[in-house]
């Protein structure tokens, strides 16, 4: 499915080099498996690159290149969207947004709270609040 996704972000692109977009495609899909099987974890870019197979140059270009935003954050972006689901599921009797923010390893709240409203117009307690109770 990544695989089809990729393909049609850059059917509008001249086909001049084909092998080279086929592995580019195919890294970014090495990094998707990567990061959802290490999402949890605290990943930096040497390994992250490493766990890829490829250089951390190659990384940058083709997530510039097929989703316009660095290897980092985008896994921001993953790790912001993961807190938020986490949030909308939470009992707010139960959970904080502090735990929740650790474990999706944000571990500066502050900054986690501003990066949060920044991306989805809401602070992580309002998220938190509106959680369907069960």
């Amino acid at each position: 499915m990544l695989y089809a996704i990729i393909h049609c972000l850059t059917a509008k692109e001249a086909d001049d080099h084909p092998r080279a977009r086929h592995h580019h495609a195919a890294i970014m899909a090495r990094f998707e498996e990567t990061l959802s099987k290490r999402i949890d974890q605290k990943l930096n870019m040497p390994k992250l690159c490493a766990e890829v197979g490829v250089a951390e140059r190659t990384l940058r270009m083709c997530c510039a290149k097929f989703l316009r935003v660095s290897p980092a954050r985008y896994l921001l972006l993953q790790r912001l969207n993961k807190a938020r689901a986490a949030l909308r599921r939470a009992d707010p009797a139960k959970a904080s947004v502090a735990e929740v923010a650790r474990n999706h390893q944000f571990l500066e709240l502050g900054r986690f709270a501003v990066t949060y409203r920044t991306t989805f117009g809401e602070s992580p307690s309002v998220t938190l609040q509106r959680a369907p109770h069960t």
